[in-house]
């Protein structure tokens, strides 16, 4: 808590406006849970009302081992700043473990501007106005293909407030083909998962046959690409995503489909749409949701660790009752990961399940 103040916060409420309280001189404290099930974690309540505004349990699981899981509000924290916390906690863990000094500088700002308006500064009201205008027609004349919500009921979210999650995994082996696979064919690994990830969702789409529309969205880190960069380890929403619109066909490949992201992406970046488009955010939250929403986070380092104790796995689980599905993928200690996570109210586990196997499929054809 004192090298990150906004965590002993709480949530409170202004006029209809969510505010965040923080009182530094008085930090709460986080009280270590304990439990045996990392699904019955994830689907804890949150006391953010009352703070503080981190949750951290340890669960002794039969099967897993022991999980840490910390848990953060996605209102001020992105994948960078989340693996940040992720770092620092176990840097004083084995401090303490080892007799070290324990680091203890404050992360500043505690609390930095929106990232949305810094980014919005670039544009006019009139830019703004005319992408969203433009984004909303073309979603209006093709229409975008989602998956069935086979969960909801009369259109919106059904009674299971639940949360699923599934990992798909490489081990390291097949995670360098697929590397050598990428960079023989002049992409990145993220376009070739990407390509997998949306050949595999249009598997499970209707109609079975030709083409349909779909909608994905994919992570570009803002955090390097503003002046000054905002550093990983302030707590900061400073990720967004950038919409890919694709014709996808039942019998794509998905190196062809990679292909395309490669350039759809790399075009949105060049030409500002990305940084447009978290500019324009609060304009386009009731457009059409995205089909898939993809979150690479690249290699998460190992931390280093007292002898005898070892991190053999870590996995971010985006949390929220939306009508998409979500999709990080990480590599870790060399292995490449793929962890899809649905909301119940929207999506039953075997929509999830038939979409995981697919991806874990094609993953082994193309490393085989």
């Amino acid at each position: 808590m004192g090298c990150y103040p906004l965590l002993a916060g709480k949530f409170s409420e202004r006029d209809g406006r969510p505010l965040v309280r923080i009182d530094e001189d008085r930090p709460g404290n986080v009280v270590l849970g304990h439990g045996t099930s990392l699904a019955e974690e994830i689907n804890a309540p949150h006391t953010w009302t009352r703070g503080p505004l981190l949750r951290i349990s340890l669960l002794r699981e039969p099967t897993a081992g022991t999980r840490l899981v910390m848990t953060l509000p996605r209102a001020f924290v992105d994948a960078m700043s989340y693996l940040a916390v992720h770092r620092r906690f176990w840097a004083i863990h084995t401090a303490v473990r080892t007799g070290g000094p324990v680091p203890a500088e404050v992360v500043r700002p505690v609390l930095g501007p929106a990232v949305d308006d810094l980014v919005g500064a670039r544009f006019t009201a009139g830019q703004l106005g005319d992408f969203v205008a433009q984004r909303a027609r073309m979603d209006a004349e093709d229409a975008v293909a989602v998956l069935p919500t086979l969960a909801s009921v009369d259109g919106g979210p059904g009674t299971d407030l639940s949360f699923g999650t599934t990992r798909v995994d490489l081990d390291p082996d097949r995670s360098a083909a697929l590397t050598r696979l990428a960079h023989d064919m002049s992409l990145t690994t993220n376009d070739v998962v990407s390509g997998v990830l949306l050949t595999g969702l249009r598997h499970v789409l209707r109609p079975r046959e030709g083409t349909v529309r779909v909608l994905c969205t994919s992570a570009v880190d803002l955090r390097r690409r503003l002046d000054p960069p905002i550093p990983d380890e302030a707590l900061q929403s400073a990720a967004t995503t950038t919409s890919l619109r694709l014709g996808i066909d039942a019998s794509a490949n998905p190196i062809d489909v990679a292909r395309q992201v490669h350039r759809d992406l790399r075009a949105n970046i060049d030409s500002g749409a990305a940084a447009m488009e978290l500019a324009a955010f609060a304009h386009m939250i009731d457009q059409h949701p995205p089909s898939l929403v993809i979150t690479n986070i690249g290699t998460i380092t190992e931390p280093e660790l007292p002898d005898g104790l070892r991190v053999d796995s870590v996995r971010l689980v985006p949390l929220g009752h939306l009508p998409m599905v979500f999709a990080v993928v990480s590599r870790y200690r060399h292995r490449l990961n793929v962890d899809l996570t649905h909301s119940r109210a929207w999506y039953t586990d075997t929509q999830i399940h038939e979409l995981a196997e697919r991806v874990s499929t094609t993953l082994t054809h193309l490393t085989s």
